[in-house]
């Protein structure tokens, strides 16, 4: 039996170093797909990344009006500790200390003080700043703002704007995995057909070793065999390629790539989740190459 596998690992070698051309567009075409899939999933990762970083960012102001007494504002900061098992926070800021606040965040920023000069008056309103144990309590809470019986008081509640974010990001990413995938199944698509092609034509130019074969009584399984294993090596190769080449350009590319994405480390993500990434890769090319070559032995090795 170990003499036999030998063999077909053998015969599945020639094969693959006899149709090096062929095979090197196969792996061209799978190599981009496996490229798209690996892609999708580091996506992934940068999407659910950056979606966290804005949910812990968001919270929700409330601005009140400019005549509303400071009483008024701590009697709904008192109200608001209904949702006490949801709030982390609340932070009551006057008039003044948003001003100071101002002045802090753009004391190097000339023209933002002179504007401010230009107006002679404080323009900021009084505020209460919400900070929720989780993003989803958001809603509650700026519904529970939103009350009629508020709106005498208040002049504004940020959260909208806010969750508008979130949701365009969450759209954005959704629309780009939907794009990712229709190209990894467009390609994964033509993949197997140059690959069936590819075995089709090594059928062919193998007909005389195939006929001796079967002459000296090769079972089915030891005339399928390479192919089907030479196969495998064009998907474990492409798996490879794409891999070193991910490992190449997060070695240039690591520290610009963490500043643009917001201090997301892809090279620690790409390391940390490689074994299950590789699972995907392997499972995808594998799937694409022996599918194809099987489909094509069906089809043109009567055997």
């Amino acid at each position: 039996m170990f003499i036999s596998l030998k063999r077909v690992f053998k015969f599945a070698w020639q094969g693959f170093l006899r149709n090096r051309v062929l095979g090197l567009e196969v792996m061209f075409i799978m190599a981009i797909a496996v490229f798209l899939i690996t892609s999708l999933f580091l996506f992934q990762g940068i999407s659910d990344f950056l979606i966290k970083e804005v949910q812990e960012k968001v919270d929700v102001s409330v601005y009140f009006k400019e005549t509303v007494r400071e009483e008024e504002i701590l009697s709904v900061e008192r109200n608001l500790y209904k949702f006490s098992n949801e709030i982390e926070s609340v932070e009551y800021i006057s008039r003044e200390k948003a001003l100071e606040n101002f002045i802090e965040k753009h004391k190097d920023e000339p023209i933002y003080l002179e504007a401010l000069q230009e107006i002679g008056y404080n323009p900021f309103l009084p505020s209460l700043n919400i900070k929720a144990r989780d993003p989803s309590y958001y809603a509650p809470i700026s519904n529970y703002l939103n009350q009629d019986s508020l709106q005498g008081i208040i002049e504004r509640v940020s959260f909208f704007q806010n969750k508008k974010v979130i949701d365009k990001l969450s759209s954005i990413t959704a629309n780009v995995k939907t794009v990712v995938i229709s190209l990894s199944l467009i390609l994964g698509l033509l993949a197997v057909l140059i690959t069936f092609n590819t075995i089709k034509l090594t059928i062919f130019t193998s007909k005389e070793e195939i006929s001796t074969m079967q002459l000296v009584g090769a079972s089915n399984w030891f005339i399928r065999g390479p192919f089907v294993i030479q196969g495998i090596f064009y998907g474990i190769i492409s798996v490879l390629a794409v891999n070193l080449l991910f490992l190449i350009a997060f070695a240039f590319f690591s520290y610009r790539l963490e500043t643009f994405f917001l201090g997301f480390n892809l090279l620690n993500y790409f390391q940390m989740n490689f074994l299950s990434l590789l699972w995907i890769q392997i499972a995808f090319a594998g799937i694409l190459a022996i599918f194809s070559t099987l489909l094509a032995l069906h089809k043109y090795l009567k055997v």
